[in-house]
């Protein structure tokens, strides 16, 4: 009869090779909370990255001195204030509430819209992008 193949490595086997294996990861920086070692000004704040990448996409997206948009740091996350230039906002409450983006309201009448980006993340990226394309509309 032929022999039964068992398992040849366990789980700790696995998470050691997985320790050892991939290394590359370090390249994407250090964990959250995770800044010691790390030379003075390397570690910057949650908050001020949102609002730097926040520019960088508006900028991208030609709209970069839009009066449709303000951005305000706030103690959890980075309050975007909107408003339509022509018709109605792009939005619906749901788009407010995706992961990453907190206490959003939208006007009746969709004209203007708040929300809190506490986590960069695909969601807030698309909402930033659905409203210039709506502004460059």
């Amino acid at each position: 009869m032929a022999d039964k193949r068992g398992l040849g490595r366990g789980l700790d086997d696995l998470l050691a090779q997985h320790d050892h294996d991939l290394p590359f990861l370090d390249a994407y920086g250090p964990s959250v909370g995770d800044s010691e070692g790390l030379p003075a000004g390397t570690v910057a704040d949650p908050i001020e990255q949102i609002v730097e990448v926040i520019h960088r996409v508006l900028k991208s997206e030609g709209q970069a001195d839009c009066e449709w948009i303000s951005i305000e740091s706030k103690k959890k996350g980075v309050q975007i204030n909107v408003k339509t230039g022509s018709g109605m906002l792009p939005l619906v409450p749901s788009d407010l509430g995706a992961p990453g983006l907190e206490d959003g309201t939208l006007e009746p009448d969709r004209s203007r819209a708040t929300v809190t980006i506490v986590q960069w993340g695909i969601p807030a990226r698309r909402l930033i992008e659905r409203l210039c394309e709506h502004w460059s509309g």
